[in-house]
């Protein structure tokens, strides 16, 4: 809401609290501005009076964050960053000369320096709307800003920190060459379909293996990153140390950024749900740099609220460290309610 001077009101514009004059309300709260409205309030001398803006009518977190400055700043920002790397990897692809390293981290430090935390990045990823279009070069870019920010969460050097966000910046490089019409079908794919999908990898690292300039780990993170560490992944079947260690890191970020990201026939999936989709494949996942994500993402979402699958809203209190996906949660009535010991509820959704 906003206070502007009786001057400056227009008809349709709705009143944000009560007018009073002499003691006595003169409207309510929620009145449209009329002719006739304007006209009674200069009839009793009112010169200012508060009305409802765009943000007072959202309801969800994801609907007023549409309006935070900070939000707004971060998707100027983003929108410019990812055409120009768009446009730098296109390049790449058409005439095989090798990008500067020093490019797209620039590209990256230009985006992430107009977030005040990790934990405000993850939100405004969370709630930017990709142009289905451009899905593949958007998976990317937030793979490469995940990257920075699980970095800085797990104190990484500045070496290895710079590594694993080129590793985002080019790990789906195969996926370019793959129709979008396959990569992000609605439903589920064909055997056919889905096999010609995991050929992405090879395709990758096809493209960049003679890439002289471009670090070798980045490389094998490519052609690995869907290894698991059960040996149940793809292309050769790798498990445990065989894996590249930054392959490891992007298996967990990919997924991440997956789960994270609206389709046309789904939602994107809660931070807590998507760390419970990870509990229940832990094995498949490198557990030494899995446990403190799943600590800072969890801790993260504390003081959200929340809707489950009853319909009931509750804000996250506590994180459960036996169990990061179900916190204690709290109501309204201040019920307290531990997630953990109810498996016949889920979050659904925030508020």
């Amino acid at each position: 809401m906003k206070t502007i001077s009786r001057m400056e009101l227009r008809e349709g514009m709705e009143l944000g609290e009560p007018v009073e004059s002499g003691g006595k309300i003169v409207y309510n709260a929620g009145t449209k501005i009329t002719q006739a409205v304007i006209d009674r309030l200069e009839h009793y001398d009112i010169m200012a009076v508060t009305i409802m803006e765009d943000v007072d009518y959202a309801t969800t977190h994801n609907e007023r964050i549409q309006f935070d400055e900070d939000f707004k700043n971060f998707r100027t920002r983003y929108n410019d960053c990812l055409t120009r790397y768009k446009g730098i990897m296109l390049s790449y692809l058409g005439t095989k000369f090798s990008i500067p390293n020093q490019n797209l981290i620039d590209i990256f430090d230009e985006c992430y320096s107009t977030v005040k935390s990790e934990k405000q990045l993850l939100d405004f990823i969370y709630n930017m709307m990709p142009n289905e279009d451009e899905l593949t070069y958007t998976q990317s870019f937030n793979a490469a800003l995940l990257c920075g920010a699980f970095a800085n969460w797990l104190t990484l050097p500045d070496d290895k920190k710079r590594t694993l966000i080129l590793c985002g910046f080019y790990y789906d490089i195969g996926k370019w060459k793959i129709p979008n019409e396959i990569l992000w079908k609605p439903g589920k794919l064909s055997e056919q379909e889905y096999e010609m999908v995991k050929q992405h990898t090879l395709l990758g690292f096809a493209l960049v293996k003679n890439d002289t300039a471009l670090l070798d780990d980045v490389k094998k993170c490519i052609l690995m990153h869907h290894e698991k560490m059960d040996g149940t992944g793809y292309p050769v079947g790798l498990s445990g140390d065989k894996i590249n260690e930054y392959a490891r890191y992007l298996a967990i970020v990919d997924t991440y950024i997956a789960m994270a990201s609206p389709r046309t026939f789904r939602p994107a999936f809660t931070p807590l749900q998507i760390i419970g989709a990870l509990e229940r494949d832990i094995v498949k996942y490198d557990a030494s740099i899995l446990m403190p994500l799943f600590e800072r993402i969890s801790e993260a979402q504390i003081g959200t609220t929340v809707e489950l699958n009853d319909g009931t809203e509750w804000e996250v209190m506590l994180i459960n460290k036996n169990s990061y996906s179900r916190p204690m949660l709290r109501n309204a009535g201040n019920m307290i309610l531990n997630l953990a010991e109810r498996k016949d509820l889920e979050i659904v959704k925030i508020i």
